[in-house]
């Protein structure tokens, strides 16, 4: 009953939103895209039901650079997606850098992620679902649900689940996610909005942990398109937690790059990711 009533209360969308640990980084394309919003092979990672929003294939590709813990931006992630009429297949490999001993050595090691998951559109209304199998000393999995529904021109509304199953993965446990985001588009596609609420179950103390984000889309228009993005993170108390500025150009081939940080006093950039995707569309 406590998961069904966290369910009701926290829907949508949270993948990438867990519990930060050493030996786990979720899709970072999660921290800047918005699943009441997308659509194509970056959905995979993002809501599954928004692979079946468009009639498409594609296939993208991310790389990420990350600052470590001696401050230099060694490469930390590369995720591979390809999407189907809503089939979808992805792989997403991490790499750690973390100072052990009493010398401080550095030592690197990896992790991967591979992804099955399938959308479909009835209509308005946009289902799908996902599973990850993460590797390890013990391969284990875990299941997302998404739905995507268009409420009306430009106004789409995403619900979704995520690590059904709270796996363990490494020395991380991925707990129970669910949460709400909504998209509206105006002016002929020139301005956008997103917001999400997201709630995961804490480990500790069975509590519910919270996370809002806001972002604002620009997009100019014509045959090759050009988009500016911003994207506030909150906490739980509504503190500051990150924030992220893009840059993006294209439609069907799409090309951004992202960089952000956490606001904690010392306004640091901590992230810059590039991003690519690939499509065309059947209808």
């Amino acid at each position: 009953m406590t998961r069904f009533l966290l369910l009701l209360a926290f829907l949508g969308v949270a993948i990438g939103a867990g519990p930060a640990a050493a030996q786990y980084r979720g899709p970072r394309s999660a921290d800047h895209l918005f699943a009441a919003s997308l659509w194509g092979a970056r959905a995979l990672w993002q809501n599954p039901a928004a692979l079946g929003a468009v009639d498409e294939a594609s296939i993208m590709l991310e790389g990420l650079v990350e600052r470590d813990t001696v401050g230099d931006y060694p490469l930390s992630q590369y995720t591979i997606g390809f999407n189907s009429r809503g089939f979808s297949l992805g792989f997403r490999r991490d790499f750690f850098r973390v100072l052990v001993g009493p010398a401080d050595s550095l030592i690197s090691y990896g992790g991967n992620t591979w992804r099955v998951g399938f959308g479909r559109g009835l209509g308005t209304l946009g289902i799908g679902a996902a599973v990850s199998i993460y590797s390890g000393p013990k391969t284990t999995q875990d299941v997302d649900l998404g739905l995507r529904y268009q409420i009306g021109p430009g106004l789409a509304l995403s619900v979704g689940v995520e690590h059904i199953g709270q796996p363990t993965v490494r020395d991380s446990s991925l707990r129970f996610g669910s949460g709400v985001g909504v998209s509206w588009t105006t002016l002929n596609g020139i301005l956008g909005l997103d917001a999400e609420v997201q709630g995961h179950d804490k480990e500790a103390d069975g509590g519910i942990l919270m996370g809002y984000r806001g972002g604002l889309r620009l997009r100019t228009p014509g045959t090759i398109p050009l988009a500016l993005t911003g994207v506030l993170e909150l906490n739980s108390s509504f503190d500051i937690r990150r924030l992220l500025i893009g840059f993006a150009v294209g439609g069907e081939y799409l090309a951004s790059l992202v960089g952000g940080g956490q606001v904690n006093g010392t306004n640091r950039l901590e992230t810059i990711s590039l991003l690519g995707q690939a499509s065309r569309r059947f209808r």
